[in-house]
């Protein structure tokens, strides 16, 4: 994500998350929840912020998790809920200006993926 990942990367530490760069992106807590950050060098305005792991998927709740998951995308804009492998995830994917405003876009797509993780326990939790 070129100056892009760079502008993230320090709000990121501005605001307290201590990111973590890796090979794929940026790791950071926020509200005690692991978050991922992933960029395309290729794309310095494609925006993926994943909340992973939310919920541990295996033979006897795949099928309820699948349901679950169907009902947050249904819901929610921006987020998609996804079953990889043996874990839900929740992620967020945008196409970004070339300068955005990082102190509304962050903290609402945190703060959407944190909401929609609610929604897949109320949804699984009303099966």
């Amino acid at each position: 994500m070129g100056t892009t990942k760079g502008h993230i990367g320090r709000f990121l530490a501005t605001e307290g998350h201590s990111p973590e760069e890796t090979e794929f992106g940026y790791v950071f807590q926020h509200n005690d929840l692991t978050f991922l950050l992933f960029w395309d060098d290729n794309d310095d305005q494609y925006l993926k912020l994943a909340l992973p792991g939310i919920y541990n998927v295996d033979d006897n709740n795949r099928d309820d998790a699948l349901v679950a998951v169907n009902e947050v995308n249904i819901e929610w804009k921006v987020i998609k809920a996804v079953v990889l492998t043996d874990e839900v995830w929740v992620v967020a994917e945008q196409l970004i200006d070339v300068d955005p405003n990082l102190s509304d876009l962050i903290p609402r797509t945190l703060q959407i993926l944190m909401s929609g993780r609610e929604s897949f326990y109320e949804h699984l939790e009303a099966l």
